[in-house]
């Protein structure tokens, strides 16, 4: 493994329970409020809040109950939450972010969008319609118009019209669901234990609830440093706020998630559409500061390692032309940063052989396992009758068998990989550079899995498209935070599953509630207005201009792969070599260009120069700054949400 930042702030000894009635009943709130709140969020204001894998929604309310904790323990100190109780509701608010926006929000457009957008002129009644599962999509034409249009007077909200749908998805979502968690715990032990990852993101709960210096206000919070690194993203903000109300006042340049931006710089006159892209993220900086170097400097070398292949693909005219739905960017970098992603995934699998045949062997043999989230048996019995349950349920729905399960376990490496890179790199705001359905529909060719079988992958889009804030890549990090928290792994698993089956009914709830009392038609957000004409309008194309496995696709799928194996060898080997395969496999994320790579150069040549000069007792001493870099782009983003959802505006 490469260096590593030091957990600050571990408190020692024996701390009292975490998992207690209080904090569980204020878990539940707070996914109450995140599963209701982002929806509205997101279609009033266009926000942020459930768009990343350290989300507004799971740190506002935070931060929001350490201040009230912070008065009780002045004032009322045996009514304090402890420690403990303080991570058991961040861990549920966090989790709770995996359901409402990029599960239920995109689910229930995917099957309240068909019906509506079928005119004339698309010719979706015969073309679209008869090839989807009438039991799986919303049928009723009047629940459809008025979702989108406004509920006339008097109606009630026609939930008949839905329950249909919602029950045949249910038992698919919920085992998806359960089956990824599945995933990620069985390689909790490795990955903490034997790898040792660094998990950067949980290093702003951890600190933010440090008692190391006993009672009272956290070290964090004494520290001037901290205060000052969090009123730079603030300040920026309220000024930005300002000149939105009075244009003639100067303010920075902000983007839609809080990033500074800087310009962009074409690198060379003959493909001045291929940019680099100067926005700093104060997030992705106060957090990078806790990732390993050498990781940090993979992602800003790979970057622009990838635009100048991009350019010489240009200029060489062997661009690949589409590379799938939902992929971002240039085609050729993207399926090879693909394969790279999956080889990733295949490289942790292949790390942790060990931990995962002494597992299977305890499955079979029975026995607890207290120290583990699950039971070995009730790990693979989960995932296994998951991953079976999901593949019947997919082909009952007429999807080949064998697509089924190719596409299955391209999802649950795409998962792994997710969970990975989360939990070592410390990416918040990460899409994975290919979807498993581009891997199935070019590698078999959409005339090899016929009509039938392009419409059921078409629903899939439903819940694996736009490919932000899983569920694996939350509950992963969370495993983090256990070891902090007096609780069993059944206990920590409970409210995990918990949380997500609240969230699932919390959301559908406010979603279908939003839309007849604020007509769908009317929301800031392209969701539930483009994305049915968009993805069904790519799914009828493909099936009327079928075509064979493309090989081209292929060969750059594997040349990312073959590369990764490369690094993933070097740095085994090679005590010196300064790359990490993390690079290669995140860059062609957009999210890579408008949110990270340049805040973990700017971070890799801060940490560089403090330890450098400073040691680890600079690296330890300025930590606070950066922490408060972090805490400030969320009061900041609170700001944001607030003023956008009371003024009707999307501020950022």
């Amino acid at each position: 493994m490469g260096p590593q930042s030091p957990d600050v702030g571990k408190a020692a000894g024996a701390r009292p329970r975490a998992i207690t009635f209080r904090a569980v009943l204020l878990g539940l709130l707070v996914v109450v409020f995140v599963n209701a709140g982002s929806p509205l969020a997101e279609a009033l204001a266009f926000s942020n809040f459930s768009w990343s894998y350290l989300p507004e929604g799971g740190v506002v309310p935070f931060l929001l109950l350490l201040l009230i904790n912070l008065g009780l323990r002045r004032w009322l100190p045996r009514r304090a939450l402890t420690r403990g109780e303080l991570l058991t509701v961040f861990v549920m608010g966090l989790v709770s972010n995996g359901t409402p926006l990029f599960l239920m929000f995109f689910h229930l457009s995917a099957i309240v969008s068909p019906l509506y957008f079928t005119t004339p002129d698309d010719r979706w009644a015969t073309l679209l319609l008869p090839h989807l599962p009438h039991d799986l999509i919303v049928n009723d034409p009047r629940a459809v118009r008025w979702f989108y249009e406004g509920l006339p007077a008097g109606q009630p909200i026609p939930w008949h019209a839905w329950l249909v749908p919602l029950s045949r998805w249910a038992p698919f979502l919920l085992s998806l669901l359960a089956s990824s968690y599945a995933l990620v715990v069985l390689f909790r032990r490795p990955w903490r234990e034997h790898e040792r990852l660094s998990y950067p993101l949980m290093q702003l709960p951890l600190l933010m609830v440090d008692e190391s210096a006993g009672a009272g206000t956290p070290p964090l919070a004494r520290s001037p440093w901290f205060w000052i690194g969090l009123l730079i993203p603030f300040g920026a903000t309220v000024l930005y706020a300002l000149h939105s109300a009075f244009p003639t006042l100067p303010a920075p340049a902000l983007d839609h998630i809080g990033s500074l931006r800087f310009g962009m710089l074409p690198i060379n006159q003959r493909t001045p559409w291929i940019q680099v892209e100067f926005t700093l993220n104060f997030l992705a900086l106060g957090i990078g500061y806790f990732v390993p170097s050498q990781i940090l400097l993979s992602i800003w070398v790979f970057y622009l390692f990838r635009l100048l292949e991009e350019m010489t693909i240009s200029v060489l005219g062997i661009d690949l032309g589409s590379g799938g739905m939902f992929t971002w960017g240039n085609s050729n970098t993207a399926w090879q940063s693909g394969g790279a992603f999956f080889m990733l995934g295949l490289s942790a699998i292949y790390a942790a052989r060990r931990h995962l045949r002494s597992s299977i062997l305890q499955a079979v043999r029975g026995g607890p396992d207290s120290e583990e989230l699950l039971s070995p048996r009730t790990a693979w019995a989960i995932l296994s009758g998951g991953a079976l349950f999901m593949a019947a349920w997919l082909t009952h729905y007429r999807m080949p068998a064998g697509v089924a399960a190719l596409f299955l376990a391209a999802v649950l490496i795409i998962y792994l990989g997710i969970a990975r890179v989360v939990c070592e790199a410390g990416v918040f705001y990460f899409v994975p550079p290919l979807i498993a359905q581009n891997l199935a529909i070019y590698t078999l060719g959409s005339r090899f899995i016929g009509p039938d079988g392009m419409f059921a992958l078409g629903l899939t889009y439903s819940w694996h498209g736009d490919v932000q804030t899983v569920l694996p890549g939350l509950a992963s990090q969370c495993f983090r935070l256990k070891d902090d928290m007096r609780c069993n792994g059944r206990q920590f698993s409970l409210i995990i599953m918990l949380t997500l089956v609240l969230g699932l009914a919390v959301a559908a709830f406010t979603i279908i509630t939003l839309g007849y009392t604020h007509p769908a038609m009317s929301w800031n957000t392209w969701v539930f207005k483009g994305w049915g004409p968009s993805t069904y309008g790519q799914v009828i194309q493909q099936v009327q201009n079928p075509f064979d496995s493309s090989l081209p696709h292929i060969l750059w799928f594997a040349a990312g792969a073959i590369l990764t194996a490369a690094l993933v060898w070097a740095r085994m080997r090679l005590n010196w070599f300064p790359f990490h395969p993390i690079g290669l496999a995140v860059v062609s994320s957009f999210t890579i260009g408008v949110a990270v790579w340049f805040a973990c150069l700017v971070a890799w040549i801060a940490k560089s120069c403090i330890i450098r000069w400073g040691g680890m007792a600079g690296f330890r001493a300025a930590a606070p700054f950066f922490l408060g870099l972090a805490v400030g782009h969320f009061v900041g983003r609170v700001l944001a949400i607030t003023v956008g959802i009371a003024f009707g505006v999307q501020l950022l």
